[in-house]
């Protein structure tokens, strides 16, 4: 189009691109036809046919009835309307295909027609002129007059009236004549007409030759009189409004009609007319300016909000039109005057006309509010606004004493404040609290009714759409409204921010009706339900959001129902403030750690209950909890904790060394992937089996709770090899006496099978050390665990330990595994005592516990090293067939040597035997080792070569232990081995004396097989090697 010559312009201006166009028309139509669907819907149904047949009629003929050819007539008006603007953008369209051709005839077009205004601006510019210049067309002069009288001075033709002038009145006479026009306006107003005074025109001044009556809000005008007799009438002079706004001056024309109506009223009325008169004008003036201004209101600010009316001398003013649907309801306001007379009544003077104001709200007249308009300051606007102010102050005051009324309100745990402005209802506003810091605050627009919510927010939208457009009485419905905008944020805000510390809402597992015959609640609003991740299936919080507060429950179901339907088996009220929680990261961590706590506590108050234990609940103060949140400790017997847990039997055990109570108290809640490792020694039940919480594999994702079991022992000193943490989770104080159990369990399970496996390595643990710190033997604790301890010793006592020291210089390792069914005691490799070790096992797990260990250990050691020493001493005489030994442990404290020696000449039925007793005895209050000959038979003690031996050996010179005859004694130390050793030479040196040995019945190959595998055992076992397990073979000598 850059061809175009310079006359001719592009007109790109109000060009509307075709597919906004036809956007455009598509959406309006369809919003046209919904329109259209609903104004169908609403119209009447035709009556049903009488006969009651009318399901056939249709089928035989069209429905005639008016109700459907309104519907039908209707259908086809908009189709038609439709089908032409639809037709009209076809044509357009099918015209944009020459958009160039037909952009180049715009321009043309556009061309001509201002070529063609330009030549009809020029025919009414001459058309102008030609008319005005009529009137500029002067009448011819009078030359032949003018040359008269400027010439000679006169005309004779023209006529003479012969005025004579009046003298001039100078200053003085000018004053004169005011005072004493003032003195006769006075003398007229004070004596003439006093009685007939108006009252309204009391006030008034009489100055410059007039007076002027003054009536406050309403005129001033200026009297006067032309005549001495005081009969006269007065006449009109001047007038002024005394209310704004009003023009500066009157008009010339509005002057000579009031001084014309004036003077009129004057000469018959007299001031009293006079007064009635200007009134009335004022009061219709008045209501003239509230008419202006509201009309310029409907144009400017309060444009399609205001329906203003003019009546008969008065006005009707609706607002809020577009507030409410047609067929809703109105509100206006009727200014008018009031004849101010009553019905009955003598006429009083001083009563007059005014202005008056009535007053509709909802289509209904208020009569009971006084509302105040300034009738000196005129403005329409100021006066819509205390009207509206008053009826926001009507809404927000009936949605106010509705919430007021309720329980978080009444009990002050809510902010509600309202604030009303009646002369500025855009001020007035009703602020509630929806969280802990989070208010809202609703206002009304003065100009549209409108509900305004602050702050803005997609729940605060939504509850300004429900007021605005779904609402017909907000005043009713505003309560419900703001409860809904409440319970909205409470559960986003739960929602959101629980999500990040592990809370998600769920499904409602239980039925309404179910929740409120369980619970009892008399008012249920919005039921929302939580669960903790981590928790088990049956386990919920349900938040009840009601008017009358909040109320947070933990509950219980049952995970499996039998008829299909979920029950509630247990529940407990939190203990949480009924509105505006502080939903903060730490709400919800303190949530976690209550609601895990009071899981924990039912679940083992239901197992203590189970298994018959007796328990205390006590409500002390647990700095683990949140200070508005309570869960009791449980106090428990330590005697019913140590019985086996499947045993029913009234049988205790009696923990001499602690008092028979265990406090369990909550401490915390954490997550799987915050839990530490805790070592699973506890996860084993009795007897070997899991407990039903082991039964399946936990989740990804488990909950645990962390409870502290504390006990006081009744006497700290028996514990004084323990040393603080005797593990991670169990901890000694000597200062106070008491132990503390870290116990864990996931939220859902019980604690009472971990603190009874703890209490029950506990008590194995306290007779171990309370036995070794009252031994007197030379037996210390390298190492204390719940489940292991480890000890070194020697055969000394302890006041020998640190002066004397074995032969060898060593001090031999014991290890005691505390398990949970019995205790297993095991030996470093080359100890001696090895061949006891079944008879130590036996020891520990009978009920002496390990009162005797320390000192069998201690005690038996040097026996077991002789041993050793005998057994190695006749290896080599067992090869040759000269002799053999054999030792056999009875029990810790007896033990038998067995000699058996070659006869003579080779018989092998001549078989010479010694067999020796070593037992402890007590003697003098004290034990001793007595070695003795004890022969199997009749005979105890033949009389023989092995008794002459002995004999020498007990009465030997520089002995070291005591002869008592025919056997000896010696103390529990390294002497009862030096006796020992001492009794084997005298019997070696019988076997290497004695004649060669006859071979024995079996074949010699395998008596000695027997004697090298006797030999190798023994060996095996001094060089600390493993002992044969079950199913190997260890062939002994008989």
């Amino acid at each position: 189009m850059n061809d175009l010559p310079e006359e001719i312009k592009h007109i790109t201006e109000g060009f509307v691109p075709l597919g906004t166009l036809l956007s455009r028309l598509a959406q309006k139509t369809h919003t046209q036809l919904m329109e259209e669907i609903i104004a169908l819907v609403k119209m009447p149904a035709p009556a049903p046919a009488v006969n009651g047949n009318s399901a056939h009629a249709g089928i035989a003929m069209d429905d005639t009835s008016t109700e459907n050819l309104a519907k039908k007539t209707k259908i086809l008006n908009f189709v038609q309307e439709k089908h032409a603007e639809w037709v009209k953008a076809a044509v357009i369209a099918r015209w944009s295909r020459n958009a160039q051709s037909v952009s180049k005839l715009i321009d043309l077009v556009w061309l001509l027609r201002k070529q063609q205004e330009r030549y009809q601006a020029v025919i009414h510019a001459m058309a102008g002129i030609r008319y005005s210049s009529t009137l500029a067309r002067l009448p011819n002069p009078d030359l032949r007059t003018a040359l008269q009288v400027l010439s000679t001075g006169t005309a004779p033709w023209m006529p003479d009236f012969n005025y004579i002038l009046p003298p001039p009145l100078t200053a003085k006479e000018q004053l004169q004549w005011v005072e004493n026009l003032n003195t006769l306006l006075s003398i007229r107003l004070n004596l003439e007409d006093y009685d007939t005074l108006p009252y309204h025109f009391q006030n008034y001044t009489i100055d410059s030759g007039r007076v002027t009556f003054k009536v406050p809000g309403e005129f001033e005008v200026d009297l006067t009189i032309a005549d001495e007799d005081l009969t006269k009438q007065f006449w009109f002079i001047d007038f002024r409004f005394d209310f704004t706004p009003t023009p500066p001056e009157l008009s010339e024309t509005l002057r000579m009609h009031l001084e014309s109506k004036v003077n009129e009223v004057l000469e018959k009325e007299g001031l009293a007319g006079c007064y009635k008169f200007l009134h009335e004008l004022v009061l219709t003036h008045k209501i003239t300016e509230y008419v202006r201004q509201a009309f310029e209101l409907s144009r400017g600010r309060w444009v399609d909000t205001l329906k203003v009316e003019r009546l008969n001398r008065a006005m009707s003013i609706q607002y809020w039109v577009g507030r409410y649907p047609p067929e809703g309801p109105k509100s206006w306001i009727i200014l008018g005057v009031n004849s101010g007379k009553k019905a009955g009544a003598p006429e009083d003077p001083k009563s007059t006309s005014y202005l008056t104001l009535r007053w509709f709200r909802d289509n209904k007249e208020v009569k009971d509010v006084d509302i105040p308009f300034n009738t000196v300051d005129i403005s329409t606007e100021d006066l819509l606004n205390r009207v509206i102010g008053r009826h926001v102050a009507y809404i927000l005051g009936s949605i106010h004493s509705k919430l007021k009324s309720n329980g978080r309100f009444t009990k002050r745990e809510a902010g509600l404040a309202l604030d009303i402005q009646l002369d500025d209802p855009a001020q007035s506003s009703l602020r509630m609290q929806l969280g802990h810091a989070y208010y809202v605050t609703v206002g009304i627009s003065s100009t549209t009714g409108m509900f305004a919510m602050k702050p803005q927010s997609t729940m605060t939208w939504k509850g300004e759409q429900r007021l605005n457009w779904h609402s017909k009485d907000p005043a009713q419905d505003g309560l419900a409204c703001l409860e809904g905008v409440r319970c909205h944020y409470v559960v986003d805000e739960i929602i959101r921010r629980g999500r990040s510390t592990g809370w998600v809402v769920c499904k409602g597992p239980v039925k309404m009706d179910i929740v409120k015959e369980v619970l009892s609640l008399r008012e249920t609003g919005q039921l929302m339900w939580l669960k903790r991740r981590g928790w088990t299936e049956q386990w919920y919080i349900m938040v009840s959001l009601s008017l009358s507060g909040d109320k947070w429950f933990l509950l219980e179901v049952n995970s499996q129902p039998n008829n299909g339907e979920t029950h509630i088996t247990s529940f407990a009220k939190l203990p949480l403030s009924s509105y505006a929680p502080n939903l903060e990261d730490k709400f919800f961590t303190n949530l976690t750690m209550f609601t895990a706590a009071m899981i924990s506590h039912i679940i083992d108050l239901r197992a203590l209950h189970k298994r018959r234990i007796k328990h205390v609940p006590h409500d002390g103060i647990n700095y683990s909890l949140p200070a508005n949140m309570k869960v009791p400790s449980v106090f428990i017997r330590l005697s019913d904790i140590l019985r086996q847990p499947q045993s029913d039997k009234s049988n205790k055990r009696i923990a001499n060394w602690a008092h028979d109570f265990v406090e369990i108290m909550f401490r915390g809640a954490r997550n799987s992937a915050t839990k530490p490792h805790i070592s699973d020694r506890d996860k084993t039940a009795t007897n070997g089996t899991k407990g039903p919480e082991d039964s399946t594999e936990p989740p990804k994702e488990s909950l645990y709770a962390y409870m502290d079991a504390r006990l006081k022992v009744s006497d700290p000193d028996k514990f004084g090899l323990l040393k603080g943490h005797v593990e991670r989770d169990v901890a000694f104080s000597r200062a106070l006496g008491v132990f503390a159990l870290r116990l864990e369990a996931r939220v859902g399970s019980t604690v009472l099978d971990t603190l009874a496996h703890r209490l029950q390595a506990i008590d194995k643990l306290a007779d171990c050390v309370d036995a070794i710190r009252r031994s007197d033997r030379d037996i210390h604790c390298e190492e204390i665990t719940l489940t292991k301890v480890v000890v070194t010793y020697t055969d000394h006592k302890k006041s020998e330990g640190e002066m004397a020291t074995q032969s060898d210089g060593k001090r031999w390792k014991a290890t005691l595994e505390l398990g949970p069914d019995k205790i297993k005691l095991s030996f470093e490799r080359g100890n001696p005592q090895l061949r006891a070790m079944d008879l130590f096992r036996e020891l520990i797990n009978s009920s002496l516990r390990c009162r005797k260990l320390p000192f069998y250990l201690s005690s038996t050691l040097p026996i077991h090293r002789a041993l050793d020493s005998v057994e190695d001493a006749w290896v080599d005489l067992a090869m040759s067939d000269r002799g053999r030994v054999q030792v056999f442990v009875a029990h810790l404290d007896w033990f038998n040597i067995h000699y058996t020696l070659p006869g003579p000449s080779r018989n092998p039925h001549a078989v010479r035997r010694l067999t020796l007793q070593i037992r402890l005895r007590c003697r003098r209050e004290s034990v001793e080792w007595e070695l003795t000959r004890e022969e199997p038979g009749a005979v105890k003690k033949p009389d023989d070569e092995f008794k002459q031996a002995l004999e020498k050996v007990y009465n030997a010179e520089g002995k070291v232990w005591r002869s008592l005859v025919d056997s000896a004694s010696s103390k529990t130390d390294h002497r009862v081995g030096d006796l020992i050793r001492a009794v084997d030479e005298a019997v070696r040196r019988l076997a290497m004396q004695s004649p060669t040995v006859l071979k024995q019945t079996q074949p010699k190959g395998q008596m000695q097989a027997k004697s090298q595998a006797q030999a190798v055992y023994h060996k095996q076992m001094a060089a600390g090697r493993p002992r044969p397990q079950t199913g190997q073979v260890v062939v002994l000598d008989d």
